[in-house]
């Protein structure tokens, strides 16, 4: 197994790079590699003219089984380094048809662990959300590669550290080890029905309460079923918010 550590931001020693570097560490038996972005003149191809520093980011993405991919949160997204580099390779990971669908390339079905950090607390991050557009953003693009998520990292609280806590270096570990770890087939289809049957069964019985709470809504059915309705999917909006916007971790 090969494991590539794609590292977006400023600093190549920094407390985000040591971070994804841990994890890189905890992948034992596995051929790994570190790449800083900031050794690459990355712009885009031109029509007829490819850029070699693109052809040899893609041969080594393309070696990989794992991409471990890292960037601090500045100003609440990736590093420019890091964006522009997908942006310069989007043709690369993606291919576009005559209707201008977006479907995956020839990295689909490989896997990836996005890495971030932060200067504010954890706690602070949980409430104002700081890295939840860098991880949006990897995301996406992974998704659009049909590139299967592992895990994600976040290292909160920089301002003022020096060195990564022992804590998450060994949380990073672990996840480098789950790389190496037996390869699981990526169908989750089972586990998202239990998790949908799971979360409408609690959101029933969660409705039913909030009709008791409000007598007026039991008295005849179509009140009972019209309120039953209403309360069924603002709870359900909320809850497909959380998991879109705010399911990102943040400690």
């Amino acid at each position: 197994m090969k494991i590539v550590g794609l590292y977006g931001g400023q600093d190549p020693d920094g407390l985000t790079a040591q971070y994804l570097k841990a994890v890189l560490a905890g992948a034992s038996g596995a051929q790994t590699e570190f790449v800083d972005l900031n050794q690459y003149v990355i712009r885009p191809d031109l029509p007829g003219q490819e850029n070699p520093v693109l052809d040899e980011l893609e041969s080594k993405l393309a070696a990989a089984d794992v991409w471990v991919l890292g960037s601090p949160t500045y100003f609440g997204t990736v590093a420019g380094q890091f964006k522009q580099f997908f942006d310069c390779f989007r043709h690369r990971m993606v291919r576009m048809t005559h209707d201008a669908d977006t479907l995956p390339g020839k990295y689909k079905d490989k896997h990836y662990v996005s890495v971030s950090s932060c200067f504010a607390s954890g706690l602070d991050n949980t409430f104002t959300h700081q890295t939840d557009a860098t991880f949006t953003m990897i995301d996406k693009a992974m998704s659009a590669a049909g590139i299967h998520k592992v895990a994600e990292l976040v290292l909160p609280g920089t301002w003022g550290m020096t060195a990564v806590p022992a804590k998450k270096v060994a949380q990073a570990k672990a996840v480098g080890a789950k790389l190496t770890a037996k390869k699981r087939k990526d169908d989750e289809t089972l586990k998202r029905y239990i998790l949908l049957f799971g979360m409408i069964a609690v959101m029933a019985l969660a409705t039913m309460g909030i009709q008791q709470l409000l007598p007026w809504t039991t008295s005849g059915f179509w009140l009972r079923y019209a309120s039953f309705v209403i309360i069924f999917f603002v709870l359900l909006a909320c809850i497909l918010h959380y998991m879109t916007f705010v399911r990102h971790h943040r400690r």
